[in-house]
C-alpha cells in the first residue's frame, strides 16, 4: 500500500503519481495486475509497477481488504471532514456548538485542504469523527452504537443535573475532563484545605459526613470504596449515610452525591458546615437555593474555565472549545492522508497540547482522560453564577 495509500487514495512514490483504487475489485483482473501487469482493460501498467508473487489464500486476503478499504473513513472526502455531536435543544446544546465553532474557526480555511463542516445528532455513518457530545442517559445508552461503528470520540461531556459516577469509557474515546477516582480524591483534598483555614480547629482528624442515595450503581459503590480508601490517608474521618429526609445532625462538613432534587433538605438538615459536591451534578439546583444555603456549597468543577466568573453554560462552551481544539491538533499531526488510524495514532501521542485557559492535555494508550485538574467553585445564587475559589 505504499503507492496507493492505505486508504487507496494514490500518493506520489519515486516521482510518480499513482492513481486510486477504484471500482469493486475482480479476482481475475487483480491477480493479472499483480502476476503480469496487465489491467482491467487489458493494457500494460505502467513498467514501475511491480509484479508479485501470491497464493490463492493471499489473493483471497487482498481482496477482502480492498472490498472494504475506505469505508473506516465515512465523513471524509477530499475536501472536507465532517464531524458530528449529539446535543440536546436547549442552552447547553447552543452553548456547545458555540464553543466547537469557535475551535473551528481557527482553521477557517480547512486542515490539509478539508474544511470542518459540523453536523448536530447526525446519523453514524454521516461523520469522521465525534466531538463534545453531551452525555444524557440517552446518548450513554447509544454507545454501544458509536463503538459499533468504531469512530473517534474526543471530549463527550456529562450533561448537567445528571449523576454518573462512571469512568467506562467507550473504546476510542478521548475525555479530556479527569478520572472520578482523580476527582474524589480532589473532593477530599479541597474539604482538608479548608478544614486547615478554618482558626479554631486544632482536630487532627477532620470529621467528614458522606451522603449519598440508596442504590445498586457498581460505579457508585466502586466510587465510594476509593474515597474510604482516600479519607484514611488523608487522615479524615468519614461517616456514611444514605439519606433521608428524617435524619437531621449538624456535621463538620458533608461530601454529598446524592440526588439535587434532595439538595435544599441536605442543608437544612445539616447544621452549618460546607457541603462539598459535583458542579455538573448540582450546579443546576444550586442556582435554585436561598443564598444562605448556597452560600455553604463548594463545588467541584473538573476542567478551567476562561473566566473566574461565570455561569454553567459558560464552561460548557469552555470545554467544547478544549475539545475542537484537541481534534484541530490531531488532524494537523496526522497529515494529508488521514484514515481513523491515523487520527487515534495522533491522539494516543498527544502529550501536554496546552489549551490556553483550559490546560494541559495527554493521552497515550490505557489513559483516556486527559486533564489532571478543574476548579472548586461558589455559588452566587442571587445573580445566577458561579466563582472560582480555587484551582486544583
Amino acid at each position: 500500500m505504499r503507492c496507493h495509500g492505505n486508504l487507496g487514495q494514490g500518493k506520489e512514490e519515486g516521482g510518480l503519481q499513482a492513481p486510486p483504487l477504484a471500482g469493486k475489485p475482480d479476482r481475475q483482473h487483480l491477480q493479472r495486475a499483480l502476476l503480469e501487469g496487465v489491467g482491467s482493460n487489458g493494457q500494460l501498467l505502467h513498467p514501475l509497477m511491480p509484479r508479485y508473487q501470491i497464493d490463492a489464500a493471499g489473493l483471497d486476503d487482498m481482496l477482502a481488504y480492498l472490498s472494504v478499504i475506505g469505508k473506516d473513513t465515512p465523513g471524509l472526502t477530499d475536501t472536507v471532514l465532517r464531524v458530528g455531536i449529539s446535543l440536546p435543544d436547549n442552552v447547553y446544546g447552543a452553548a456547545i456548538q458555540a464553543g466547537l465553532n469557535r475551535a473551528f474557526d481557527q482553521v477557517a480555511s480547512g486542515v490539509y485542504g478539508r474544511k470542518l463542516e459540523l453536523l448536530v445528532n447526525p446519523a453514524p455513518d454521516q461523520v469522521f469523527v465525534e466531538v463534545a457530545s453531551l452525555q444524557s442517559g440517552v446518548q450513554a445508552a447509544s454507545s454501544s452504537r458509536i463503538e459499533a461503528n468504531r469512530r473517534a470520540v474526543i471530549g463527550p461531556l456529562p450533561a448537567p443535573g445528571l449523576a454518573s459516577f462512571s469512568d467506562t469509557l467507550a473504546q476510542d474515546s478521548f475525555h479530556l475532563l479527569p478520572s472520578m477516582r482523580e476527582q474524589a480524591s480532589a473532593l477530599l483534598a479541597q474539604a482538608a484545605l479548608d478544614a486547615r483555614d478554618v482558626a479554631n480547629n486544632n482536630r487532627a482528624t477532620q470529621q467528614l459526613t458522606l451522603i449519598y442515595d440508596r442504590g445498586n450503581d457498581p460505579a457508585l459503590h466502586a466510587l465510594l470504596k476509593e474515597l474510604r480508601e482516600q479519607a484514611r490517608d488523608n487522615h479524615q474521618s468519614l461517616r456514611e449515610q444514605i439519606w433521608s429526609a428524617k435524619a437531621r445532625q449538624p456535621v463538620e462538613a458533608v461530601i454529598y452525591l446524592g440526588s439535587p432534587a434532595n439538595l435544599r433538605e441536605v442543608l437544612a438538615a445539616t447544621g452549618e458546615g460546607l457541603v462539598y459536591a459535583s458542579a455538573i451534578h448540582i450546579g443546576p439546583s444550586s442556582l435554585q437555593l436561598p443564598p444562605a444555603q448556597a452560600a455553604r456549597l463548594r463545588l467541584l468543577l473538573p476542567w478551567h474555565t476562561s473566566s473566574p466568573v461565570f455561569d454553567l453554560p459558560a464552561a460548557y462552551n469552555d470545554a467544547a472549545y478544549a475539545a475542537g481544539m484537541v481534534l484541530i491538533e490531531a488532524l494537523k499531526r496526522s497529515g494529508r492522508q488521514l484514515g481513523r488510524a491515523e487520527l487515534l495514532q495522533q491522539l494516543n501521542q498527544l502529550r501536554d497540547f496546552t489549551i490556553p485557559g483550559f490546560g494541559a492535555i495527554s493521552f497515550h494508550s490505557g489513559q483516556h482522560h486527559g486533564s489532571r485538574g478543574g476548579q472548586l467553585l461558589v455559588v452566587d445564587a442571587e445573580h445566577g453564577i458561579f466563582k472560582v475559589l480555587r484551582s486544583w
